[in-house]
């Protein structure tokens, strides 16, 4: 093994190199390691699938995005939309994404296209060399979203991770935001559940009863016979010294430790209660959004539905029309394979009704 890096560090330096082994590897491991230290846009952009990237878990990639965009992210899927990956990318080249445009609220497949349009247009501004695969990614499938969170983790760890003075809510501000791109609250980890509440109280009774268990007063006589005496007379002394103890002695706080734990254990069950509310109010509020996202999404459907069946009987109307004029007995010099595409592309790329009217109109006339 000396010997041949002897051999390729005489062919590159030429013949005085030092014969020591331990030498020449102090001479060529820096100058084959000077290609790994630059990890820079193009060299982080270009990551192959067997990176460890890509064996990151989805639980760890939703606490990294959380953590550096401040959002309450659940779910991989949430990032199909392309706001999330625009604003990664902002974070690591700031001022390089245009996030005044980012629809932070698209929910349709056609409304996530214009922010990988952005996405596309910081890759290209940063000289990011990496294939955005849209129509994968706008179907929020979990692996397609998941493998290109893993690329964004990996390219911020390369580009961003030295980055401390981002801000990543202000880029934010002044926008229509989902749930998921709030800032996750504290208040909802720390809140005791029910459980808990109950189990404190339980710790706080039993100091109370060993209390009561210690408390001198409550402790039998001894009954032991006094010398000289009988075993009535030791009893009878006992029970006068006990009389006499009990009179000299303030009175038990045995009964008052009852009280102050029974009112504890009272106090404990109402926060429960209040605690147990607060969370079924809390998933009260995130079911109605919930439902009232996919309203929204069925919405969208209704209405790309009725859209794409008046194409199709617009498309239809004019065969019928097309098709009356060729078995009419006049001629239509005008009618050519040319117009009839022409006619049936201004049906399918008009915007409204009324252009889809306008390009309808004319072989309804002829």
């Amino acid at each position: 093994f000396g010997s041949s890096i002897q051999t390729s560090a005489r062919d590159l330096v030429g013949p005085h190199v030092p014969r020591n082994p331990a030498a020449v590897w102090a001479l060529t491991v820096p100058m084959a390691g000077l290609g790994s230290r630059n990890m820079g846009g193009r060299t982080a952009s270009k990551v192959g699938m067997m990176e460890g990237a890509f064996f990151v878990s989805r639980t760890d990639l939703l606490a990294w995005a959380n953590n550096l965009l401040q959002m309450s992210l659940t779910k991989v899927e949430q990032c199909a939309s392309g706001a999330v990956y625009c604003q990664i990318i902002d974070a690591c080249h700031p001022a390089t994404v245009s996030m005044k445009k980012i629809n932070w609220m698209a929910k349709a497949d056609h409304e996530f296209i214009p922010n990988y349009k952005i996405l596309q247009a910081a890759f290209d501004k940063n000289g990011i060399e990496r294939h955005i695969d849209v129509d994968k990614l706008i179907r929020a499938k979990y692996q397609d979203n998941l493998e290109f969170l893993q690329f964004m983790k990996c390219y911020w760890e390369h580009e961003g991770a030295g980055r401390a003075d981002y801000d990543p809510v202000v880029p934010r501000e002044g926008k229509q935001l989902p749930p998921w791109a709030n800032a996750a609250s504290a208040a909802a980890t720390t809140t005791p559940t029910p459980a808990r509440l109950a189990a404190g109280a339980g710790r706080e009774t039993r100091p109370a009863a060993r209390s009561n268990e210690a408390d001198p007063g409550k402790r039998p006589g001894s009954g032991r016979v006094p010398p000289g005496g009988t075993v009535g007379a030791g009893a009878g002394a006992a029970a006068a010294r006990g009389g006499a103890a009990a009179a000299a002695r303030p009175p038990s706080s045995g009964g008052a430790g009852a009280a102050a734990a029974a009112a504890g254990s009272a106090a404990a069950a109402s926060s429960a209660s209040a605690a147990a509310m607060e969370a079924m109010r809390t998933k009260a509020a995130q079911q109605d959004e919930e439902i009232e996202e996919l309203r929204s999404t069925v919405e969208g459907l209704e209405h790309e539905r009725d859209y794409y069946f008046r194409k199709l009987r617009e498309v239809e109307i004019l065969c019928t029309t097309l098709q009356t004029q060729l078995e009419g007995a006049e001629a239509q010099p005008d009618l050519t394979p040319k117009r009839i595409v022409t006619d049936i592309q201004d049906i399918l790329y008009a915007e409204n009704e009324d252009d889809a009217g306008a390009a309808e109109g004319p072989p309804a006339e002829a």
